[in-house]
């Protein structure tokens, strides 16, 4: 009887940088429906990828994560620069794109609808590329889009179209109505095809994904905003110094704007009649302000009449 190959165990010692990057790295390279992994798991994943002389490219984005929002900032001046994107970069564009599908985000109406038919023909741009079945990763994006598992094929029954009709009938529908459910996992299903689907070259990837980019990065800007709490941005080290602006009155309402050192616009809302002030400290919470007056109605105060 021929014996079986056993297991080795090999202890090392690493340092609290290193990790740290395979924490991330366990986010990075969960299964498609998330199944978690153990740092060991990662780690036998890199040396793996040593020994094959090659760096897997979801470990790339293990170190993005790392300092995320100088990382946003060197996709957007490659962008800006017309330089095509790592196929790393695309994914970690992608988690945040996800967050802002998924989060509450300050103004609930954000993303619309527009937006999500976007992300959608994003998703079936890289599906496209695919150079294999992808019967499980079918399985996965049919969930998400309100497909119900199992119900929709089996491997000898297999309809490689059937996630292009779903998903072309759901973005002519998000086009023409802003009553239609959204479609939260949108973002998921872009993050996962990402990261999962087997692609050619990173060349045909921007190929399909670069007209799709600046609707893209401000969702994964808005994703960063909701994760981070930090605008993508380099820090300022000069201070900013802005002339006077006069307050706007009107009636009882006051509303005064400022400019603080870091270029953040301020406001002040004072009601004279009540003796009260709100400040708004930064856009994200006058984008709050504002969805939240556009849904009040006259008469109401609270939440729903019954």
């Amino acid at each position: 009887m021929e014996r079986r190959p056993q297991r080795q165990t090999l202890s090392i010692r690493i340092s609290d940088t290193f990790r740290d990057f395979l924490e991330e790295g366990k986010h990075a390279i969960s299964g498609a429906h998330g199944e978690p992994v153990s740092i060991s798991d990662v780690a036998k994943l890199l040396l793996e990828s040593a020994r094959d002389d090659r760096l897997d490219f979801r470990l790339e984005v293990a170190g993005l994560q790392q300092t995320p929002t100088e990382s946003l900032l060197r996709i957007r001046r490659k962008w800006e620069q017309q330089n095509p994107l790592a196929r790393a970069e695309w994914i970690f564009l992608a988690k945040y794109i996800r967050v802002a599908c998924e989060e509450i985000s300050e103004n609930p109406r954000m993303p619309g609808h527009r937006t999500l038919a976007l992300v959608l023909e994003a998703f079936l741009a890289v599906r496209t590329l695919r150079t294999d079945r992808g019967i499980g990763l079918d399985r996965y994006y049919l969930g998400n889009l309100g497909v119900p598992d199992g119900t929709s094929f089996n491997e000898r029954q297999y309809d490689p179209e059937l996630v292009q009709r779903i998903a072309g009938q759901l973005i002519e529908e998000l086009r023409q109505s802003s009553h239609q459910p959204k479609p939260s996992f949108a973002g998921r299903n872009l993050f996962v095809a990402l990261r999962d689907e087997a692609l050619p070259d990173v060349i045909a990837l921007n190929r399909v994904l670069e007209p799709f980019l600046p609707t893209l990065f401000r969702l994964a800007a808005r994703g960063h905003w909701t994760q981070e709490r930090r605008p993508v941005r380099s820090q300022r080290h000069a201070r900013i110094h802005t002339s006077h602006i006069p307050p706007a009155v009107a009636d009882e309402l006051t509303l005064i704007a400022s400019c603080d050192t870091e270029g953040e616009i301020q406001l002040e809302l004072i009601i004279e009649s009540r003796g009260v002030s709100y400040t708004f400290g930064n856009y994200p919470e006058i984008c709050e302000f504002v969805a939240l007056v556009e849904q009040l109605e006259p008469g109401r105060c609270g939440g729903p009449q019954s």
